[in-house]
């Protein structure tokens, strides 16, 4: 009786489930990143859970968009032992890591064919670690800060069926970010992945 209880509730739910236009989506994208006058571009992967409602699309998704590293000469002015001070010169190792969780909305244009350009907006909550490491003669400095900011971004690109029920995805994004220490983060990629309707 419990065996039978079991395949029937798990039944219903596939049924619900196939009918009910949830995709998943996976993506592998060029990503950049750009910092001030500061820009790095790396391999970025992405996940979306996706419903459907005819033309129009709502998708969560999880993005990384890779680590920014940027080295350059400073000079910090340090107190001596004896009294006064002096400036001490060194290297300064600045790193940041992004990542994104998103609510997009898309919009997929029907044409009748198996291409279906599509077009979206992003609303997302990025979590940025960054880290800064000075070191000099006689002086060193770490810090390490984590933060969390709200972002939108721009979605643009086309989907093509392969067999039923999945295809591939095409497209390139704009995002920004938000800001850490009173500086603009953008990001710029283009990706391609899968799509698989149940």
């Amino acid at each position: 009786m419990k065996k039978s209880v079991f395949v029937l509730a798990l039944g219903t739910l596939c049924a619900a489930t196939a009918s009910a236009n949830f995709y998943v989506q996976g993506d592998l994208g060029y990503s950049k990143l750009k910092f001030e006058d500061v820009s790095k571009s790396k391999f970025s992967p992405s996940l979306a859970v996706g419903y459907k409602f005819d033309d129009f699309r709502l998708a969560l998704d999880y993005s990384h968009y890779g680590k920014l590293t940027h080295t350059e000469q400073e000079s910090a002015t340090i107190p001596n032992t004896g009294g006064g001070s002096q400036t001490v010169s060194g290297p300064e190792k600045y790193s940041l890591k992004v990542t994104s969780w998103g609510l997009s909305a898309l919009y997929d244009f029907n044409f009748g064919t198996e291409i279906k350009p599509y077009v979206g907006m992003r609303l997302s909550q990025n979590h940025f670690k960054s880290t800064l490491d000075f070191k000099a003669p006689g002086y060193s400095e770490y810090r390490s800060t984590k933060v969390h900011k709200l972002g939108y971004g721009f979605l643009a690109g086309a989907q093509y069926a392969l067999v039923k029920n999945v295809s591939l995805n095409a497209g390139i994004e704009y995002n920004r970010l938000g800001k850490i220490d009173g500086v603009k983060v953008n990001q710029y990629g283009a990706k391609v992945g899968l799509r698989y309707d149940f």
